[in-house]
């Protein structure tokens, strides 16, 4: 015969597992719901700041609402991913490492894309500051000539003689020598 303390053990056991499984279903499912929450929230707040507005007058016609509402829902999902492994006792070394390497990459990709526009910003201070170039003055700078039509922060407009709009880096003006001609 199977002994009664045997079974109850066995049973609580069990419901101990159980217990612990559902828990661990419940924290996902509440950082996931709060995830989705935080994501719609920023999306709203930053609609109502204006967020893409500002950064259209600024010259980033990114959606940075959306984007940023993302990366807040993602980081709220990664949170909750690392306290359902602590949960279970799998929270190791190599879910820190991991981590860590994430982070790594997506700073990185951040400093890559900032490469072109940092010296574009700096080009355009210098044309604000220690240039004589201003909307409607005619410039020649190395193969490009036409009249200045708007000095963006990252970029200056051209209208050759054709009637083109060239868009120029302000790190060109920069790098190279150019001519002006009022």
């Amino acid at each position: 015969m199977v002994n009664q303390t045997t079974v109850k053990g066995a049973v609580e056991t069990a419901s101990s597992y159980f217990t612990h499984i559902a828990v661990g279903i419940v924290i996902l499912l509440v950082g996931f719901g709060l995830g989705i929450l935080a994501k719609k929230l920023m999306q709203k707040v930053l609609g109502e700041v204006e967020l893409n507005k500002i950064m259209n007058k600024v010259g980033l016609t990114y959606d940075l609402e959306t984007w940023v509402s993302s990366i807040i829902m993602y980081l709220i999902y990664l949170a909750t991913v690392i306290v359902f492994l602590d949960h279970f006792d799998i929270g190791s070394i190599v879910l820190y490492l991991l981590l860590g390497g994430v982070l790594m990459l997506i700073i990185l990709t951040f400093l890559v894309g900032l490469k072109d526009v940092i010296p574009n910003l700096i080009g355009w201070i210098y044309i604000q500051r220690n240039s004589k170039l201003k909307e409607g003055h005619r410039v020649e700078v190395k193969e490009i000539s036409g009249i200045v039509e708007k000095i963006g922060y990252l970029e200056t407009e051209i209208k050759t003689e054709n009637h083109d709009i060239l868009y120029v880096p302000n790190s060109l003006f920069l790098k190279s020598k150019f001519k002006l001609k009022k």
